[in-house]
């Protein structure tokens, strides 16, 4: 038997998908993650963990809850990749 989501959620993107509160604070760091990056064509080095305290502070925040958020952009499309010492924004992304 197939099981066939309503409105065409799946499961994945309703656990992925953020509140308000997570949504405006992910808009704010993307838009300062542009403005970062924008000269190295999207690409930030930087060691995860820093990151992780870099966007807790900026989004006023625990670290756990913006892992959880940079999960979340990845997941939207804001950012491409997040890898251990580095991170590549999307430049090109309406949001």
């Amino acid at each position: 038997m197939e099981v066939i989501p309503r409105k065409g959620y799946t499961i994945d993107e309703l656990a992925s998908s953020m509140t308000d509160d997570e949504y405006r604070k992910a808009l704010e760091f993307h838009k300062f993650l542009v403005n970062i990056t924008k000269c190295n064509n999207g690409v930030l080095t930087i060691e995860r963990k820093k990151l992780i305290d870099i966007a807790a502070a900026y989004m006023e925040c625990t670290p756990l809850e913006a892992h959880n958020i940079l999960m979340k952009m990845k997941t939207y499309g804001w950012i491409k990749t997040l890898d251990k010492d580095y991170i590549i924004v999307n430049l090109e992304k309406k949001i």
